[in-house]
């Protein structure tokens, strides 16, 4: 038991090694799978219901135990959209991300895309970036052309400090319903 937290532990640090090392490029590339599906114009769209959904985030934490004075500890973002509709696509209309000011730091869909059924697509936001701060979030604006099951819409933030390591996941909250 003790060997698989440390085997755990490890993994943890290593994956957030990579991600500190990732470039905005590599981040772009990523966020662009190829199981999406562009949209040539926007007049190729007719959606009948959608959503906002917020996504609390933090790319910066205050530490909270012993032994830590002032300071904050970087922490790497994952957006992750999740298509649970077993039949059908949606169209991810927009992805924008906001610092803890209000400042929109990044938009990251150019074009709406349509993500295909139980398909996934994420956004990575490195430890190194710090612009978002403690009040980071985002905005996803999503649609559909029929009813459909919610996506999954979630930030999981991990990060290491010391001997220490910190993860834990935001579920989205809906803060506004697009009926057409």
């Amino acid at each position: 038991m003790k060997s698989s937290k440390i085997l755990f532990t490890g993994l943890i640090i290593i994956n957030m090694f990579f991600l500190s090392c990732m470039t905005k490029e590599e981040e772009v590339k990523e966020a662009a799978p190829k199981h999406i599906q562009p949209i040539a114009a926007t007049g190729d769209l007719d959606l009948s219901v959608g959503q906002l959904v917020y996504v609390p985030a933090y790319s910066q934490i205050h530490p909270v135990y012993s032994g830590t004075e002032g300071g904050r500890i970087n922490l790497a973002v994952t957006l992750s959209i999740r298509n649970t509709d077993m039949d059908n696509v949606i169209v991810i209309k927009s992805v924008t991300y906001y610092g803890d000011d209000g400042t929109l730091l990044e938009e990251y869909v150019e074009k709406p895309f349509r993500l295909s059924r139980m398909a996934s697509v994420s956004f990575n936001i490195s430890q190194a970036d710090v612009r978002g701060g403690i009040g980071a979030n985002f905005i996803v604006e999503w649609g559909a052309e029929q009813s459909v099951t919610e996506p999954y819409i979630q930030a999981i933030m991990i990060g290491p400090h010391g001997n220490k390591g910190f993860s834990w996941r935001n579920p989205g909250y809906v803060i506004k319903e697009i009926m057409n």
